[in-house]
């Protein structure tokens, strides 16, 4: 049994024997709205709505309707409406729909089978998803999958949206049963990549690229980012032939010119770095990793100060939760005695403080402006994250002594 069925399973045995077999109104209205008569179905569910107040099925179908007729905020505000007085019962919206659905559907003398329904709930997630209702198009994913659990196009559907949510445990579970139910759905192996990637999971992440490239080696994104993956496990040459074959099918894609820029960088190839975020910049001038990318060819190539603190402080910009640029920046700012410095360390701490050697040039710049507590603190946490350090423990030593002895004159 899969992962919706073990959801559904006992309350639509329940359901059904409740369901009300005469309720033929819904289902002839339900008919013209799968047949595409949009009008006498919206007048159908309208009489219904003010025939049974308490109908959760009719106010769903006609946001539907709503929505495709272009008024997609007003549906968005039916669902709304409903959701809440759904919960208010202690039921969630998806669940509820899809079980009354399910019991609805169980009589075999309805005119229409549950596919056929499962689509139309469907459609009205895309229509939401493309306009930015993006939690609410989840809604109707998870409606659609509960009516047709072992679907692999709709639970891709839905896992492809959770991950947008970052709703990463769960989009996980629903990608993973898309897979066993299609282990060759592309749409589900890369978005499980790309999920992987998300979390930090680079080697799982490597494995289903390489799946999704097998099957659809022209996806310019599928191959860009499969080169970033290998990028992150230091397979450099993988990874520029991959982003090589990324620039091959999209000459003008900003994302496949940073990463081939990263690639240059690392082969010391300053030259061609510094050409591939230029480009990058030229086509799309708001992506913090550009400038970032840019200002550290620069520095590689020993580049003007300034220069580089103008590209550090644009990446930030862009982007302020950005920690490597802070790190960048810090020891920019503190090789020039610059106070400022100590701020950007400590942006860079707070936003990811697992950064390579951050505590110990935070710590430096501390002892450089004469805060021994604090650089006490960070030479610590450096010494925890690299324990062998010998500079760190020298620094720790001496710093320590030099506290012990201002005590000391103090006292004295």
């Amino acid at each position: 049994m899969s992962l919706f069925a073990k959801m559904f399973a006992k309350k639509v045995a329940q359901d059904k024997s409740s369901a009300e077999p005469g309720d033929v109104d819904f289902v002839m209205a339900l008919s013209f709205h799968l047949r595409g008569e949009q009008e006498r179905a919206l007048v159908s569910y309208t009489r219904l709505a003010e025939k049974l107040p308490g109908d959760n099925l009719v106010p769903f179908f006609a946001a539907a309707i709503t929505a495709e007729k272009g008024n997609v905020i007003e549906a968005v505000r039916g669902l709304s409406s409903l959701s809440r007085r759904i919960s208010a019962a202690g039921e969630s919206i998806s669940r509820a729909i899809a079980m009354e659905l399910l019991a609805l559907l169980s009589d075999q003398t309805i005119p229409f089978r549950i596919p056929a329904v499962a689509e139309l709930v469907v459609s009205f997630g895309d229509l939401l998803k493309k306009e930015g209702s993006v939690r609410e198009s989840a809604v109707c994913f998870e409606i659609a999958t509960g009516l047709v659990p072992d679907n692999a196009h709709m639970l891709h559907k839905l896992g492809d949206t959770l991950h947008d949510l970052r709703i990463y445990d769960y989009a996980e579970s629903v990608l993973l049963e898309a897979i066993r139910c299609a282990p060759n759905h592309w749409g589900a192996l890369y978005t499980y990549a790309v999920l992987l990637q998300d979390l930090g999971r680079n080697e799982d992440a490597i494995a289903y690229y390489e799946k999704a490239v097998r099957l659809i080696p022209t996806h310019v994104n599928s191959q860009n980012n499969y080169g970033a993956a290998l990028l992150r496990a230091n397979r450099v040459e993988e990874a520029l032939v991959h982003c090589t074959l990324a620039a091959d099918l999209d000459p003008k894609a900003p994302l496949v010119k940073i990463n081939l820029g990263y690639i240059h960088l690392l082969q010391k190839e300053y030259e061609k770095a510094r050409i591939s975020f230029t480009e990058a910049i030229s086509l799309k001038n708001d992506l913090a990793p550009a400038y970032y990318g840019l200002a550290s060819v620069e520095q590689a190539a020993g580049g003007d100060p300034e220069r580089l603190k103008e590209l550090y402080a644009r990446a930030i910009e862009i982007n302020p939760a950005f920690p490597e640029a802070h790190h960048a920046l810090g020891n920019l700012l503190a090789s020039q005695g610059d106070p400022e410095a100590l701020t950007h360390f400590s942006a860079a701490a707070q936003l990811n403080n697992k950064q390579r050697n951050l505590h110990k040039d935070f710590g430096l710049a501390c002892l450089q402006s004469g805060r021994r507590e604090e650089a006490l603190e960070q030479l610590k946490m450096a010494l925890e994250q690299s324990p062998d350090d010998a500079v760190v423990q020298d620094l720790i030593a001496k710093t320590q002594a030099e506290k012990e002895t201002g005590h000391a004159e103090t006292a004295h």
